[in-house]
């Protein structure tokens, strides 16, 4: 593994005016940007290009480089709409109800956007965020809420008859194996990013 220098807890990127926290981004202290290997400088510079900032997630995981390198690969390619079964809006919901179920703010506030995105009414996604049973979902949207929040909140109750819901809302086999898959992913970062207290972005807010 590299070794990694670590630097004071603050941010590469500024935040918003207005929107600025003294909390620190993690529990451990921030790697030195400059230091970390190469490819990770490469997706840092990438994120900065398309987004205008390097989200926290990044930053904390990035003390560890081999953590961070295998979320984002993980991530951008479990999210490549060109191999997935699922539209863009139905992952954004997996995630959200996810992230809600199991307490990750970060994600919460991550994924809301992105849903809010997906669906084209950020209003409703924050409605979903806060309590998907308080909005009128399809039958789809609700069959996959409440699958993956079973697997979130009791992955042992989850059996034949959930599966079989899938089905009769239209998801075929690969798509409801992706459902679990992403809904799995999801749970493995929220405990990550929860266990590191990892504050949601400033960008976030000023949205």
């Amino acid at each position: 593994m590299a070794n990694v220098t670590v630097i004071e807890r603050t941010e590469f990127d500024p935040p918003p005016p207005g929107v600025a926290s003294s909390e620190p981004v993690s529990r451990p202290a921030l790697a030195d940007e400059a230091r970390l290997p190469d490819e990770l400088r490469r997706i840092f510079a990438r994120f900065r290009e398309h987004y205008g900032f390097v989200p926290n997630w990044l930053k904390a995981l990035a003390v560890n480089p081999g953590t961070a390198l295998r979320m984002v690969r993980f991530y951008e390619h479990l999210f490549d709409p060109r191999q997935s079964a699922l539209t863009a809006a139905e992952r954004e919901l997996i995630a959200v109800v996810t992230s809600a179920t199991n307490h990750c703010a970060h994600c919460v506030f991550n994924h809301t956007q992105a849903l809010g995105t997906a669906l084209d009414d950020r209003v409703r996604a924050r409605r979903i965020a806060q309590g998907f049973r308080h909005v009128r979902l399809s039958p789809r949207e609700l069959a996959l809420a409440e699958v993956v929040e079973t697997l979130a909140e009791a992955p042992q109750h989850l059996g034949d008859p959930n599966l079989d819901r899938l089905r009769d809302e239209g998801f075929g086999e690969a798509a409801i194996v992706e459902i679990l898959e992403v809904a799995a992913f999801f749970a493995y970062a929220n405990r990550l990013t929860i266990a590191l207290n990892v504050v949601p972005d400033a960008q976030f807010f000023a949205a």
